[in-house]
This record gives structure tokens, C-alpha cells and sequence, in this order.
């Protein structure tokens, strides 16, 4: 039966529903290994380092760097997987991240080869990491 009286209620799509977006996930710890450690690079620089292993892949990493200022650890820069993507985060002074989320790499939420991406990407961030630590102390003093 049709609907004389102009009242269209009954036709409007439901909105409240939003489809459910797969992110990438690694496995939790356990069974996953978590590992931090330090890099010194001077007397007041570090990069601290958080690994998830799983099957002899790190399929979760955090690299931050970090400098002694004021008898505080203050972050500077960091690389790190999450929101399905290995993405760089670079800080001013006032702890803002320039950069916003700087993507990388995505990551695919399932799949054979996401593992391996967070894997290869890892050495790749510890790299960027180990040789740009300089340039990014430099941007966070001049809060660039």
C-alpha cells in the first residue's frame, strides 16, 4: 500500500551503522616477544626501541628518539607502526607533531605479506632513524 500522506520516514537508510574497517593488528604479547632497548648515540641522545617478535618477524616496533634536556627525557622524533601504517611523527618543543602522522608504509590489515612489511620496514625506520637523528634534533630545537 502507498504512502499518500508525503511521509517519507519509512524510506530513509539508517546511517547510524558504519561498516566495520579492518586496521592492521599484530599478535598480542603473549605469544608475540616484546623487546626495548637503547641506542646511545651521545652523551644526552638515545633512540629507545620497543620490538613485538613473532614467528621470527618483528611484526610491531616503536622508535623513539629521545634527548636529555633539563634532567627529562623529551621526545623528539619517532618512527612506529599503528593505524595500519608505518608512519613518522617529528615533534617541536612544545611536544606538537609537526609532521602529522607522516605515512611510510601501509600496512595490509590481513594477508601473508603484512608481517613482512613491518618486518622490512623496521630495519628500514631504524636506519632513517640512525642517520637523520641529528637533522631531527636540529628541527625540535629550532621548532621547525
Amino acid at each position: 500500500m502507498a504512502n499518500n500522506r508525503g511521509d517519507r520516514r519509512g524510506r530513509l537508510v539508517d546511517m547510524s551503522v558504519q561498516p566495520e574497517v579492518k586496521h592492521y593488528k599484530p599478535p598480542p604479547c603473549p605469544p608475540a616477544e616484546e623487546k626495548n632497548f637503547r641506542l646511545e648515540l651521545t652523551d644526552t641522545d638515545e633512540l629507545h626501541v620497543r620490538q613485538a617478535w613473532y614467528r621470527e618477524k618483528i611484526v610491531d616496533f616503536a622508535i623513539m628518539q629521545l634527548v636529555w634536556e633539563d634532567g627529562q627525557r623529551v621526545h623528539v622524533a619517532r618512527i612506529d607502526c599503528c593505524h595500519s601504517m608505518i608512519h613518522r611523527h617529528q615533534f617541536n618543543q612544545a611536544g606538537e607533531d609537526l609532521y602529522n602522522h607522516l605515512q611510510i608504509t601501509a600496512i595490509p590489515p590481513d594477508g601473508g605479506d603484512r608481517w613482512s612489511i613491518v618486518h622490512a620496514g623496521y630495519y628500514s625506520a631504524l636506519s632513517t632513524m640512525y642517520e637523520e637523528w641529528a637533522d631531527n634534533l636540529r628541527r625540535w630545537r629550532d621548532d621547525e
